[in-house]
């Protein structure tokens, strides 16, 4: 990534269309823009952070 993008947070690159370093930054999100819904592997790139709550399951019968 270039120093300018590092600097972006994630919302930023979706409106540039910088989708490369969007999926570089989302690999393993932890956290959720409260605002945009975007997801993050660090709070740092993203405005609004909030931890992302983790699904037991999706199934009704397990």
């Amino acid at each position: 990534m270039s120093d300018k993008t590092t600097q972006m947070k994630m919302c930023e690159l979706r409106a540039q269309g910088l989708m490369k370093e969007m999926d570089e930054r989302s690999t393993n999100p932890t956290v959720v823009c409260g605002k945009c819904r975007v997801k993050a592997n660090n709070p740092e790139d993203l405005h609004n952070p909030r931890p992302l709550n983790k699904k037991t399951s999706d199934n009704y019968w397990s």
